[in-house]
């Protein structure tokens, strides 16, 4: 089984099993070799009541270490992006993905900005904007039903009312390939749908509605649907797999009585991954 080289870009969450926290060991296990360019070292995430966080804006370090990666010719099969934090940011991702990702390999982007009908703070829409322009060159774009609705331009009153056809088939005119929005809901379901631009196919993969917000589940679901198209995997088989493990890591954070925001209990079923990377399909 091949070891693709992936480069996963998005922000350290130090005390929280959140961002490159859960990429990291999720990628590794499904058989790929992580590299990581941290964008900012915070001591906690910024939402979920915390406050005082401390951050490290991590640029002048990153281009040192991309000048030292370009001296030796370090190239990758994937690149994996995640939050970012500034249009700064956003502008030097797009310079990276050109100069160093194979011709044939994979763009995943995640465009963490919002949720729950929402931005984020601090981000505007010069934010949107510049997050839709890098999400052009995306091979697989993977938004939240919010991040899809603020890319898409379409105007929502309560983002769970939005047609998620329609609003996945307007995502993909920006990228005119693979799309996956998380969060799809229904009355007693939530999972995932994707729609293929190039061929039309559209897909929804649902499990068990658990109650309440699980602060890292958009991470791993992301991570788990790179690192296994990543290994030549269908979309159709990733998004069933990562549907299916985020609904488990759901169950067991929810029954463990820890406090969930500081992220879900995910390293107990990295099992169940290793045993689907090895299904036949």
């Amino acid at each position: 089984m091949k070891q693709p080289r992936i480069l996963v870009i998005q922000d350290i969450s130090a005390s929280c099993r959140i961002s490159m926290n859960v990429a990291h060991p999720v990628l590794s296990v499904l058989n790929n070799e992580v590299n990581v360019l941290p964008t900012a070292l915070l001591s906690t995430h910024t939402t979920s009541g915390f406050t005082d966080y401390t951050y490290l804006d991590l640029t002048d370090e990153t281009d040192k270490i991309l000048k030292h990666w370009k001296s030796l010719g370090i190239m990758f099969d994937g690149i994996l992006v995640g939050y970012l934090g500034s249009i700064a940011q956003v502008e030097r991702t797009k310079k990276i993905v050109k100069e160093f990702l194979n011709e044939d390999g994979l763009f995943i982007l995640d465009p963490v900005m919002a949720d729950a009908g929402e931005l984020y703070k601090p981000f505007d829409a010069s934010y949107v904007s510049a997050m839709r322009e890098l999400s052009v060159d995306a091979d697989i774009l993977i938004p939240n039903m919010t991040e899809a609705a603020f890319l898409s331009g379409l105007p929502f009153e309560d983002i769970y009312k939005l047609d998620v056809k329609t609003l996945i088939e307007k995502v993909a005119e920006i990228n005119k390939d693979q799309v996956i929005v998380t969060g799809v809901t229904t009355d007693t379901e939530m999972g995932a749908a994707s729609y293929n631009y190039l061929n039309g196919a559209f897909d929804v993969k649902y499990a068990e509605y658990i109650e309440g917000h699980f602060e890292g589940t958009g991470d791993l679901y992301t991570s788990v649907v790179a690192g296994l198209m990543l290994q030549g995997k269908p979309v159709d088989f990733a998004m069933e797999v990562a549907v299916n493990y985020v609904h488990k890591v759901i169950c067991r954070t929810s029954e463990s009585g820890k406090e969930i925001r500081y992220g879900v209990q995910f390293e107990t079923d990295l099992p169940y991954l290793i045993s689907q990377l090895y299904e036949e399909n």
